[in-house]
């Protein structure tokens, strides 16, 4: 299974040690929109305990942006409980990183049951959205057999489908696979061996590779 845990660093004892605390309050008369601007002033600079009290009260108040950036506090201190309901109010309301971040839960079985179908249909669902980590996650389950995908599913017209969109976005394990396809056959494709090549010159340039130009006849190495 890919590893969808990012956030795991000094944020845990921060949040850990705000969340013995009662939550603060920003301005009596600031709204969302100043809590959150405040708050990230604070995340910005690595102040979390600073900066929770004041996202929180932005999430709380309906703000999406800040219902996320709380969902990812909390997902890095590992209170998973509590990042899973701040994905699920995010995703809820329309935010497709609230949608891939509830994902990423149900993948894990962090905070909320593990359940990998339901993890599929909510990264589809966010990539169908045009999000650009779901379509990468997306691709490579495909090409490696993740998210429940059983492998008479992996080699037909939606793993071509996924793949190609990561590829579009850059993304090198699809550029792979779509190079290999296109040189011998798979995922339906008749092979392109100038097709190929074209993806095997993008692939080396991700990679730092210079093609060697060939030498001219009496030229020296």
């Amino acid at each position: 299974m890919m590893v969808f845990k990012l956030w795991r660093n000094c944020w845990q004892v921060a949040v850990l040690g705000f969340l013995t605390l009662a939550a603060g309050t920003g301005p009596a008369c600031a709204g969302p929109d100043e809590d959150y601007a405040a708050g990230m002033i604070q995340y910005e600079r690595n102040d979390f305990t600073n900066a929770m009290p004041l996202i929180r009260k932005a999430a709380d108040a309906g703000h999406v942006k800040a219902m996320i950036i709380m969902a990812t506090m909390l997902d890095a201190a590992e209170v998973d409980d509590q990042a899973a309901t701040y994905y699920r109010k995010a995703a809820d309301a329309g935010s497709l990183d609230g949608v891939y971040g509830l994902a990423t839960m149900y993948a894990s079985g962090d905070g909320v049951k593990k359940d990998v179908q339901e993890a599929r249909n909510l990264i589809v669902r966010a990539a169908e959205g045009g999000h650009q980590q779901a379509t990468w996650v997306l691709a490579q389950a495909y090409i490696r057999g993740e998210l429940g995908i059983p492998d008479d599913q992996r080699d037909g017209k939606d793993a071509l489908k996924w793949i190609t969109l990561a590829a579009d976005k850059e993304f090198l394990p699809a550029l792979e696979a779509l190079e290999k396809a296109y040189r011998s056959g798979g995922y339906g494709l008749v092979p392109d061996i100038a097709k190929a090549d074209e993806l095997k010159l993008k692939i080396n340039k991700h990679r730092g590779v210079t093609e060697k130009k060939p030498r001219r006849r009496g030229e020296k190495k």
